[in-house]
């Protein structure tokens, strides 16, 4: 890329970043009002517009933030277009290229398919790569939140047969390790059988108190089901879904016609991308996403 196509791609975005410094503010100011992590936002001001989620994730934060500081988007968004289309050209030379060679004769035949299957393999390994970084990120992310999910139903697993555990066998236990204390334990028959005739009140506690404790102890085991949230997606569309301590319960790009279904503890901070063509059921009723849409994107919070 020449100096003069370099000063090109990058002056709409150092035009957005006059445009911050020259209302004084900071990218975390920008990024309380709307929404974007500090990170995308420095990347839209250098023109790193590959490192957002998908071209059309970033057209819209793009967009939203020449908005809000009163710029006009269209020379960023023109870059954006251009630089999707010299890709094809680049495939295409590759594809032509082999073209070139001689015409094979009948005593090579074996060798004349060879161009052919390398040009093959030349293009899936240039697409195969092109898929790979371009969603590497949100397939870590979703192997990362999975990897969570199994390991809390393993623990639950673990957790469950305690609570079915019969009451009789916890008070059983103790009967059969008696003999560590059967001096102590004679002398209180011993009292109990002549003494049977006058109340006693020392030995009620002594029979009634362990039953409490094990009753309560298998309690804790049992919880009800986490609320959860259900997409339903009619296009290709990005989402983020926060619980109540701020954690990624769920970063994904969603193909059309998935249903995908999350669990956590609320309020849920969502962030949905493409959000028309979106439809959200929470607590089995669905919810408006057209009050809480900009540009596309819908940024909502659930109790």
């Amino acid at each position: 890329m020449s100096e003069q196509e370099t000063e090109a791609r990058t002056s709409p975005w150092q035009t957005l970043r006059e445009a911050r410094e020259a209302r004084g503010l900071s990218l975390q100011d920008v990024s309380a009002h709307l929404k974007l992590a500090p990170r995308q936002l420095e990347a839209i001001e250098r023109g790193e517009y590959e490192r957002l989620p998908g071209l059309a994730f970033a057209r819209g934060f793009v967009r939203n933030y020449a908005r809000f500081l009163g710029v006009d988007a269209a020379a960023c968004l023109k870059i954006m277009d251009g630089a999707e289309k010299p890709a094809p050209a680049e495939v295409a030379s590759q594809m032509t290229t082999p073209s070139l060679g001689r015409m094979p004769t009948p005593g090579d035949s074996r060798y004349s398919a060879l161009p052919a299957a390398l040009v093959v393999l030349a293009i899936l390994v240039v697409l195969g790569a092109g898929w790979y970084f371009r969603w590497f990120e949100a397939r870590d992310t979703f192997e990362a939140l999975g990897s969570e999910s199994a390991v809390v139903m393993s623990e639950a697993a673990l957790v469950l047969p305690k609570a079915e555990d019969p009451t009789p066998g916890s008070i059983s236990e103790p009967l059969l390790q008696a003999p560590a204390a059967s001096a102590p334990e004679a002398s209180a028959v011993a009292v109990s059988s002549v003494s049977s005739s006058h109340p006693a009140p020392a030995a009620a506690p002594v029979v009634s108190a362990p039953a409490p404790a094990l009753v309560s102890a298998s309690v804790p085991t049992l919880s009800a089901a986490a609320p959860r949230l259900v997409f339903t997606f009619s296009g290709e569309s990005w989402v983020e879904v926060r619980d109540a301590e701020g954690r990624l319960l769920y970063s994904r790009l969603n193909q059309p016609g998935s249903v995908q279904e999350v669990q956590g503890t609320p309020p849920f901070d969502l962030v949905i991308g493409n959000a028309p063509r979106v439809k959200l059921v929470w607590r089995d009723k669905p919810v408006d996403l057209v009050s809480a849409t900009r540009g596309e994107v819908a940024r909502l919070k659930l109790q």
